[in-house]
């Protein structure tokens, strides 16, 4: 990293610093926004449907408590739960993504502010 830096410093103005950081930010930066806005839908999604699995698991529940008559629910209410717990992981995966999504949108807004003020203090 400090090498490849290094080079293209010397090779370039600061103008041409500047366009080839500007350039990269507008190529980058549409796509972390469009990662993030995803992943949160994502995850709004992903805990909606883990509200809607343990409110019917527990309607399953009660029921099959109240009718003994009625065919044994437990393998179902098992089901639904194996699938919780897989939507459980899938909305941490998401998180720690997000998490990442947003320290490198946190970097390159970082590196465009430094590059912004080496290139006003020349």
């Amino acid at each position: 990293h400090y090498y490849i830096t290094n080079n293209l410093s010397c090779r370039m103005t600061n103008s041409a610093e500047e366009e080839f950081s500007e350039g990269l930010l507008s190529i980058v930066k549409p796509a972390i926004d469009n990662v993030d806005t995803q992943v949160q839908t994502l995850r709004t999604t992903q805990a909606k449907l883990k509200d809607c699995i343990e409110h019917l698991s527990a309607d399953l529940t009660n029921i099959s408590d109240m009718q003994k008559d009625l065919p044994n629910l437990e393998h179902y209410v098992k089901k639904l739960m194996s699938i919780k717990r897989r939507v459980t992981t899938v909305n941490n995966v998401l998180t720690n993504v997000q998490d990442r999504v947003q320290i490198l949108q946190t970097r390159v807004t970082k590196e465009q502010a430094r590059k912004r003020t080496l290139l006003s203090a020349s």
